[in-house]
């Protein structure tokens, strides 16, 4: 059984790479017009054009790109304000550079809804069916930036060695700036979106990324993806769903290529795994208030577990759920991450259908918000059958809350209390 957060997205998305340029116009329109992952979008701007005929272009490997260090095909994105009415496709062997640009979203996507009413503050959330997504014909342009993902393709197969630098993208400001109303009104014309999207896919790095006013989903998710690093990256701000709980409103989401899922290649319940989230910024932004978490995940299926995570050294502040927490999720390291006026603090659960083992919360550094019902930090196990093992808490200061440690959890030496 899978549980999942979406409704079906549609399978089969968009594919793309990166490039610089000067004077490979015409190599990168023959390339666009070879049926290349960015075709022309009708009533974009120039620089947006431009950008895709370079993703295009490099998406094909043209030899007369400058390389990276690591190999990859380099796009820099011009300066300024980039507004896409199509989202864009990076492919394998591509660094896009984006400092001075800005990113934002005139996609059409249908408005969300949810089926049931969710406590925002309820002590566990009721994971099947809790609310379901966008159409699935436009589900897959719910996002700012996505790598291309072939329609057949399973596992981490999909393009790899992608490098992101860069750039503040930020999903609702078109709509807000072109609304009218105050800031909540304006904000709900605005489409549930990601910012970034990464799935069936490997080796992908994001590095002083701007991820600003999300509506509802996630800042970066990193979807059946095999060893990405997110580091020195600043996540501000976040519009909250009404009714679906603060629990799934993760900046960097570990998720399921499931049925419900999967924004495209199969649903074939791959995991996440080989994560690092180092050294970021999670809080506020000018117009919104906090995340729901920095990180976590949210769904399951069985023996689809994600695993070898690493989140350290962030700076987390209010947060509105637990500044950081794995579900689903072994092998997994928090350490030395402060966590300030958050609502709850480290919290990792096992849920269905899958145990959980090793985890290791060491040197946080935690102060909740006065009232809160939340552990600062916390692990807990579903039930005797779905246990946690391996555990290691040690080292932290918290402030507000306590230590929370349920039935079925098993510790590798004593725990802090």
């Amino acid at each position: 059984m899978t549980v999942s957060r979406r409704a079906a997205l549609a399978a089969g998305v968009l594919g793309g790479a990166a490039a610089v340029t000067t004077g490979g116009a015409s190599a990168a329109q023959a390339v666009s017009r070879a049926g290349g992952p960015n075709p022309v979008v009708e009533g974009e701007a120039d620089n947006v054009r431009r950008l895709r005929r370079q993703l295009d272009l490099a998406a094909a490997g043209d030899r007369s790109l400058e390389r990276d260090a690591g190999g990859r095909c380099v796009v820099v994105a011009a300066a300024g304000v980039h507004v896409l009415k199509r989202p864009l496709v990076i492919g394998g062997d591509t660094t896009l550079r984006a400092n001075g640009a800005t990113f934002t979203s005139d996609i059409a996507v249908k408005p969300q809804t949810y089926t049931k009413d969710q406590n925002q503050h309820s002590p566990e959330p009721t994971y099947p069916d809790s609310f379901v997504s966008v159409a699935a014909v436009n589900g897959r342009d719910a996002t700012l930036l996505i790598n291309d993902v072939p329609g057949d393709c399973t596992g981490y197969r999909a393009p790899g060695n992608i490098r992101l630098e860069g750039g503040i993208w930020d999903p609702t400001a078109h709509f807000v700036r072109n609304a009218t109303g105050d800031d909540r009104a304006r904000a709900t014309a605005a489409p549930p979106m990601n910012a970034i999207t990464f799935e069936h896919t490997h080796h992908v790095e994001l590095s002083q990324v701007t991820v600003r006013n999300v509506k509802w989903w996630h800042g970066v998710e990193l979807n059946a993806v095999r060893t990405a690093t997110v580091s020195d990256c600043r996540f501000e701000g976040w519009v909250e769903a009404p009714t679906a709980g603060l629990w799934h409103g993760e900046a960097v989401q570990l998720d399921l290529a499931a049925t419900g899922t999967a924004w495209g290649g199969v649903a074939d319940n791959t995991p996440a795994t080989d994560i690092r989230i180092v050294g970021n910024f999670c809080g506020r932004s000018q117009q919104y208030p906090g995340w729901g978490k920095l990180t976590g995940s949210h769904t399951g299926a069985a023996g689809a577990v994600h695993s070898e995570v690493w989140i350290e050294r962030n700076m987390i502040e209010h947060a509105k759920w637990d500044a950081i927490g794995p579900m689903n999720t072994s092998r997994v390291v928090i350490r030395e991450n402060t966590i300030r006026a958050c609502w709850g603090g480290v919290y990792v659960k096992s849920i269905s259908p899958n145990p959980n083992e090793t985890i290791d919360i060491m040197g946080n550094d935690i102060t909740l918000v006065d009232g809160s019902t939340r552990p600062a930090v916390g692990v807990n196990a579903t039930n005797a059958q779905l246990p946690v093992s391996d555990v290691a808490v040690y080292a932290n200061t918290v402030r507000g809350g306590g230590f929370g440690y349920s039935a079925n959890v098993t510790f590798r030496r004593e725990p802090q209390r």
